[in-house]
């Protein structure tokens, strides 16, 4: 990037130079002519040099009317309220250099004749108001060299003009206003201190900048409308109020080398229709600049096209968008930076177009580079990096086309196609986003080539909607996802490769489209490619290869055509076939899984021809009710064959077959479940003096809770999916495992958390399933550094099973905010942290005492986001409990003492010291000792009267102890 090139400041506002005793303050400051005093001493009419000052013409409009045209009025030192029109070629020179004349009229000095020519150097041009001109240029030329135009503007309305080291400072409106047909140059200029636009060019006319600095205006810095030119080199627009550079109308502008720094608005904006026009010479310096234009790729900038050509210019801190285009504008940028800017890096809305060659676009508040509307974007070697929110966003009917882009470390997806937009992407490296490479929504259309897309949070790459996607020789690599293609979005994708990463490699969603030929997908976190019901898929001549699931899974309703396809080395099985999933498998290849080789769901009817399995423990496992079709398949290296016709190169057997070879290893469902998906024959049987249907049964015949069970038998549901899931080798979806129960004492807590602790230990979430009861006297220390290694202590007996923490409420009492239970709660969410997968936890307690705990403290209120409420028994379930102690330990309970218990349950005052279940316990080992006493007062007791239980029996003082 050029630095830039400013001229010298040679005055200070409001400073007379005549008052540091120069010479000149003699002069007569009124306007004559000329026969004052001592005017005639130096200088005699239609003389070549006139002299203002001591000993010679008293005004400067004197020495005018005495010097030959073309000649030279040399001024003295001085401030001069004349009212000055040149109307002939005329020189007018500081005699003592810049800074030292001021010419302050009440009119602006005026340049009125097409034949004129003036050259003023080190003159001070002072306006009598801000919003009037201080120089204006009706017609002819000025050429200015070490002059201030202070306190008004400069305007050339059908004139020429050269300023040279000058500055212009303090004018409202605007520093310099070029219109008609015009050509203005300023060269090493300072444009400062406007209350309005620093320099302003339309009409037809047109304005060239070289090594000038416009700051500290109030507007636009630049500003070219009508069908004006600007041309600007090595210049800086510095804190512009608005825009540091705005076009509008069919005006255009070509800058190289210029800064927009801290614009207060956009960097640069163009509004209006201005097509590509060829850039006029500089008057500058011809040859010498048409020489630069070809070497630095001004004049290639322009050819590429645009109203506004930026060749290496920067945009730094843009209040707003970096670059605007709008309406039906072209620009162009060439090598150009675009730095922080508050919203948008480079906006391309309307029907406008934008075309970016070598550029970057670095931190953007919100997305990198936008397109709009109808707007056009093509880019090439372009660079966004570090965007708020996306790094290229493409919505309704824009088009991108893009080469060699670079997007890397975006707020949101690194590329957004939303709405219509078609885009193009062509050998792009999308890396590092939160969440997808390339994201494509609504109707979207996008064509990937040779695009490589790593280290998304989310999907390399996510389409949804009615979005359609083409990819070749494609790269996604280590993101969660690779390829997420969701309902009714159609995607074809050759020769691509999708590696790495937590989740599956493809994910195809329900009634979408999606081809897939000569790809691979390898080394995924889970499935290789997995398809949802009726989703309609091809794939064609692909490698699903040392994936951390199962190679390829169709779910119910899917039936995917799959040909020529290797399957090798899954870390579950090779091809999983889902309840009632379907598809023609042809001349594929399933080799080294850990898992059966192939996994057949209930009601699921694929059909495989001509495919081989190879190198695995068992290639075949069949849910009750599957019904496959094999046909010339073979085997190689399998130790436990089941697939029917093994070692026949005819037509394979039938369904039937394939189930009775299945059948015939043992029979019945257990064996089926042997060779399950999820596991093994041997962890069947390990499992089998506690199955689901028993803990569900026992969960079922507890007393009351009848809310409770309902919410267990849920939760249970959802952990069986997790768990086919996991099976199919497909992530587990958001899962908040830990339980608040809520609820009095004696109401079941502790039962149904150990009973849920078995459960989940026969699905196989937790390792045991054991449970480890604890409180605050276990996990809170009574000295500084105590309580974390107790609470450590607790978790760690508890891992592979359940925590239940009774009274947890206790951990956080009313009024003693440096308690050590905080740190006791601290402790416990960060072990929940990390060992999330190994534990579940259940705190318990009085119902409105657990919604304050759970309250205190962010880390538990997200982990505990399900609570399961137990409510009080009633009168008629506390009999139940006692009738189910009796059973439990061979006692009677006739009639008479069961309506005898519903009496006495409902007298007793329901408190906050009510004990419900333990209660009912309690009255049972009361009764059973008073059956004690009663029957040891008998001579011969017989044996029902050592079972029965009498009213007489029950506690006769109405509590429970």
């Amino acid at each position: 990037m050029r630095r830039l090139r400013v001229g010298p400041r040679h005055v200070t506002d409001g400073v007379d130079p005549a008052a540091d005793g120069g010479a000149g303050t003699d002069h007569d400051p009124v306007t004559g002519d000329g026969n004052r005093g001592a005017g005639r001493a130096a200088g005699t009419r239609d003389a070549a040099v006139a002299r203002v000052g001591p000993g010679a013409f008293t005004t400067v409009t004197a020495a005018l009317h005495a010097v030959t045209a073309g000649g030279t009025v040399s001024i003295a030192p001085g401030r001069y309220p004349e009212r000055l029109v040149l109307d002939r070629p005329v020189r007018l020179v500081a005699e003592r250099g810049p800074g030292t004349v001021w010419l302050s009229g009440p009119d602006p000095v005026v340049v009125s004749a097409a034949a004129v020519t003036m050259t003023g150097v080190g003159l001070i041009v002072v306006a009598a108001q801000p919003d009037t001109a201080a120089l204006f240029v009706g017609s002819g030329d000025v050429e200015l060299t070490d002059c201030d135009i202070v306190g008004g503007r400069v305007e050339v309305a059908d004139g020429r003009a050269r300023l040279r080291a000058c500055r212009l400072a303090g004018a409202d409106l605007a520093g310099l206003h070029v219109l008609g047909d015009s050509r203005v140059l300023l060269d090493s200029c300072v444009v400062e201190g406007v209350a309005g636009t620093g320099l302003v060019v339309g009409g037809t006319a047109t304005l060239e900048l070289v090594s000038t600095r416009v700051s500290r205006v109030s507007g636009s810095g630049l500003r070219a409308r009508d069908g004006a030119t600007l041309l600007a080199r090595d210049c800086e627009i510095n804190r512009a109020g608005r825009s540091g550079l705005l076009v509008e109308g069919g005006a255009t502008a070509t800058l190289t080398g210029c800064q927009f720094l801290y614009p207060g608005a956009e960097g640069v904006r163009l509004l209006g229709s201005s097509p590509l026009a060829a850039a006029p010479a500089p008057a500058y310096a011809e040859a010498e600049a048409t020489d630069a234009d070809d070497a630095d790729g001004t004049e290639d900038a322009g050819d590429a096209g645009g109203g506004v050509r930026l060749v290496e210019c920067e945009v730094v801190h843009a209040g707003a968008d970096g670059l605007l285009v709008e309406g039906a504008a072209q620009a162009a940028l060439t090598r150009c930076r675009i730095r922080r800017p508050a919203q948008a890096g480079a906006v391309v809305t309307g029907a406008a177009v934008l075309r970016l060659a070598e550029c970057d676009v670095d931190t953007a508040g919100t997305s990198g580079v936008v397109a709009r509307d109808r707007g056009a974007l093509d880019g090439e070697s372009l660079t966004v990096r570090g965007s708020g929110a996306n790094g290229v966003f493409a919505s309704d009917a824009a088009r991108a086309a893009l080469r060699d882009l670079t997007v890397e470390e975006s707020g949101y997806s690194n590329v957004h196609l939303g709405g219509d937009a078609h885009g193009e992407l062509t050998g792009a490296r999308l890396r590092g986003t939160r969440e997808h490479g390339l994201h494509l929504a609504g109707a979207a259309v996008a064509r990937l080539t040779a695009v490589t897309v790593r280290g998304s949070v989310m999907s390399g790459v996510h389409a949804e909607g009615t979005a359609a996607l083409v990819a070749t020789g494609c790269e996604l690599d280590d993101n969660a996802t690779g390829l997420t293609v969701a309902t009714g979005t159609t995607v074809t994708c050759t020769d691509c490769r999708i590696t790495g990463g937590s989740g599956a490699g493809v994910q195809i969603g329900v009634d979408a489209e999606a081809t897939l030929r000569a790809c691979r997908v390898e080394r995924t976190g889970t499935a290789g490619v997995v398809l949802a019901g009726r989703a309609r898929t091809l794939i064609e001549d692909c490698r699903i290869e040392d994936t951390s699931g199962s190679g390829l899974v169709v779910w119910t309703g899917a039936a995917p055509d799959v040909r020529s396809t290797r399957l090798r080395r899954p870390g579950k099985n090779g091809l999983f076939v889902g309840d009632g999933g379907a598809g023609t498998f042809e001349r594929c290849e399933i080799a080294g899984s850990a898992f059966p080789a192939v996994h057949i769901g209930a009601g699921a009817r694929p059909r495989l021809v001509g495919c081989r399995i190879a190198d695995c423990e068992t290639d075949l496992s069949l849910a009750e009710g599957a019904e496959p079709h094999f046909e010339r398949c073979e085997t190689d290296g399998v130790r436990q064959s089941h697939l029917p016709g093994t070692g026949r190169s005819g037509p394979g057997a039938t369904a039937a077959t394939a189930i009775g070879a299945a059948t015939a290893l043992g029979g019945g469902t257990a064996s089926r479940a042997g060779l399950g998906a999820g596991g093994d024959g041997a962890e069947a049987g390990s499992q089998a003096a506690e199955t689901l249907e028993d803990l569900l049964a026992e969960l079922t015949g507890l007393v009351g809770l009848d809310r409770v069970k309902q919410d267990v038998g849920a939760q249970v549901k959802l952990m069986q999916t997790v768990r086919r899931r996991q099976e199919a080798g497909l992530p587990a979806p958001p899962l908040s495992r830990h339980l608040v129960f809520a609820g009095n004492p004696g109401t079941g807590k502790t039962t149904v958390a150990r009973l849920y602790g078995r459960l989940l230990a026969t699905l196989g979430i937790l390792e045991h399933g054991h449970l480890v009861e604890t409180d605050r006297s276990d996990m809170v220390g009574e000295y500084v550094g105590h309580t974390a290694p107790k609470t450590q202590a607790v978790f760690r007996r508890a891992l592979g099973g359940v925590l239940f923490v009774d009274e947890a409420y206790s951990l956080v009492p009313h009024g003693l905010g440096n308690d050590f239970g905080q740190e006791a709660i601290a402790t416990l969410v960060k072990l929940m942290e990390d060992h999330r997968d190994r534990i579940v936890v259940i705190v318990a307690g009085y119902p409105v005492e657990m919604g304050r705990f759970v309250s205190s403290n962010p880390g538990l209120a997200s982990r505990f986001s399900r609570t399961l409420t137990f409510e009080d028994y009633s009168s008629a379930e506390l009999t139940r409990i006692v009738a189910s102690q009796c059973r439990q330990h061979e006692y009677q309970l006739p009639e008479p003492t069961v309506a005898a218990l519903d009496t006495y349950f409902e007298a007793l005052p329901r408190n906050r010291g009510f004990g419900n279940g333990r209660l009912a316990r309690q009255v049972f080992q009361r009764m059973t000792e008073n059956q004690a006493q009663r029957v040891a007062e008998l001579a011969t007791p017989t044996t029902e009267d050592l079972l029965r239980l009498d009213p007489v029996d029950l506690p006769s003082d109405g509590t429970e102890t």
